[in-house]
Parts: structure tokens; C-alpha cells; sequence
């Protein structure tokens, strides 16, 4: 396991986040992130699970027990109380943060940025990834993926890829997809032990982010989940919604990614989910009152 600890603000000890980085791996502003949770008085570990020194390259084959594990590393650290830990994840870290608040009981709170509600395979477009490969692994067996010819990015003059074509892969795979296919591909949400945000992009031209946290909130409703959760859409915000206050509504375009959505709609988006993160982890560390709630914007 890798990563980077934040420690609380304040007198500690303080409850405790994971928060996971996206398919493009670490990038910086989720260290960000977790530096603005550690000045909210949480203490809170930024996990690498790959593209760092001394872990693996690629987004292939990822046993989801290294989150459960830095879960249990992190309880066990002194600066941290309680007996879970909340999962914020963006992206493909959205979909992991998904995944390990289903499997490991350790985990309470779980906020997904742009996640999906699906297992997706791994990123044919990284070095070395072939087609139809697993992105994820429990106890040492590859979790079912939804079937997809590939990701399809535009390069965009430098060596990242910055536009996405249209009709985006996953979104053509969702229409292809048969639903036996889709429900054993579906994250099981309904097994959270906690409260549960989903934050999206109408507008996000990575994957239909709006449409796939939309139907894990209504998996979440059909079953009868004990937790108050809430999906926060952003009608033309696209992807990149991610640390407040970060981008400015002036900025050229071209200087960030285009993953959908404007810079004005991006930095509104990410500041709106802000507050309302922080909100979903009080109440997933300190209320666990299992309030429910229906909203859905």
C-alpha cells in the first residue's frame, strides 16, 4: 500500500477518510482534497493503488483488499477514532469507493465524485492493459465486468488523453449490454453500511455519470437502504468535479482536461459537493442515527 497521511487540524483523535484518486492515477488534487478534510478536523490517508513508485503501473487487477486494509491501518493509527472510516473516491476511484464500502464493514460514510454504478474493466488505452481484463479482484478472483471493446480517447497533442469521443465506449457498452449482463456487473450499494453520496455530471463525457449514479441511488431505494443517501447531479458540469475553489471560471478551457461541462460549471459543481461531503461525513462519524432520504437532485 502507498499513500500520503493528512493528520486532523486540532486537538485529536480525529475519524478517519480514505480517499481515492481517479483512472488517471494520482494527479494532485486529491491530496488537495484530503489536505482540506485534514483542515476540517479529519484525520485522512490519500491511497495510491496504482502509478506510484513501488506499486503497480496500470489500473489492472486491483485486490480490493487494500482498501480494506488501509481502512484497518488507519483505525489503527492513533490520531484516528471510531470504529469505521469514510471512502471518498473520484471517478474510477468513485467506483472503487462503491466497491469497498459493499465489501468490508469498516467502512461507514461513502461520497463517490462521477462514479459508476457498475464494475468496469481495465483501461485498454494504458501500456500493457488488452482488451476485456478485470479492474478489480476480491479474494483473489477478478470481479465481474460489464463487456466493452475499449476506451476510446483522442490524443490530444501531448502525451494524456484530454477529449473523449462521442458516443463515449462505456456509454455504447450500456446500450449494448444485456441486463442479466448489467446486474452482475452491478456494485451491491444496498450493503453500505453507512451513508451514501453520489455527486455527478449531467453533462460528463467520460461515462454517463449522472445516468449510473442515478440508478445506484435507485438500487439504494429498492432496498429499503437504512442510511440517508442523496444523489447531488450538476446539470453542465462535466467530470472534473473535484476540489473546491480550484478552478477559476476565467481560466482558457484548454488548460484543463475536457471531460465535459465548463470551468464555471466545474468550479460551482465542486463547490456545492463540498459542503455537502462534509455534511454526508458528520453524519456517517457522529449521527449514525440511519436517517433515510430520498433525495435526489
Amino acid at each position: 500500500m502507498s499513500g500520503r497521511l493528512y493528520l486532523g487540524l486540532g486537538e485529536g483523535p480525529h475519524p478517519g477518510v480514505l480517499v481515492l484518486h481517479g483512472g488517471g492515477g494520482a494527479r494532485g488534487y486529491e491530496q488537495t482534497y484530503a489536505a482540506l478534510l485534514a483542515e476540517h478536523g479529519y484525520t485522512v490517508l490519500c491511497v495510491e493503488y496504482f502509478g506510484a513508485s513501488g506499486i503497480r503501473d496500470t489500473l489492472l487487477e486491483v485486490p480490493l483488499e487494500e482498501f480494506g486494509n488501509a481502512a484497518d491501518w488507519l483505525l489503527q493509527h492513533p490520531e484516528v477514532v471510531g470504529d469505521q472510516v469514510g471512502v471518498i473516491g473520484f471517478s474510477r476511484g468513485g467506483e472503487a469507493s462503491l466497491l469497498t464500502g459493499s465489501h468490508f464493514d469498516t467502512v461507514g460514510a461513502v461520497i463517490a465524485y462521477v462514479p459508476s454504478c457498475y464494475v468496469w474493466p481495465a483501461p485498454s488505452w494504458m501500456d500493457g492493459v488488452g482488451e476485456d481484463q478485470p479492474t478489480w479482484t476480491l479474494k483473489g478472483n477478478p470481479l465481474t465486468h460489464l463487456p466493452i471493446d475499449s476506451y476510446v480517447y483522442e490524443e490530444d497533442g501531448i502525451d494524456e488523453p484530454l477529449g473523449v469521443k462521442e458516443p463515449n465506449a462505456p456509454t455504447l457498452a450500456l446500450e449494448r449490454s444485456t441486463e442479466t449482463e448489467k446486474e452482475q456487473a452491478a456494485i451491491p450499494v444496498e450493503e453500505i453500511d453507512g451513508p451514501v453520496l453520489l455527486i455527478s455530471g449531467g453533462n460528463d463525457t467520460v461515462w454517463p455519470s449522472a445516468l449510473l449514479a442515478n440508478r445506484a441511488a435507485d438500487r439504494l431505494d429498492a432496498h429499503d437502504h437504512p442510511w440517508r443517501f442523496e444523489h447531488l447531479s450538476f446539470s453542465e458540469a462535466g467530470h472534473a468535479i473535484r476540489v473546491p475553489y480550484r478552478f477559476d471560471e476565467t481560466d482558457d478551457p484548454t488548460t484543463h482536461h475536457q471531460f465535459g461541462g465548463t470551468n464555471k460549471a466545474n468550479a460551482q459543481a465542486s463547490a456545492a459537493a463540498w459542503w455537502k461531503a462534509l455534511e454526508f461525513l458528520g453524519r456517517g462519524h457522529t449521527a449514525r442515527d440511519r436517517e433515510r432520504n430520498r433525495q435526489s437532485h
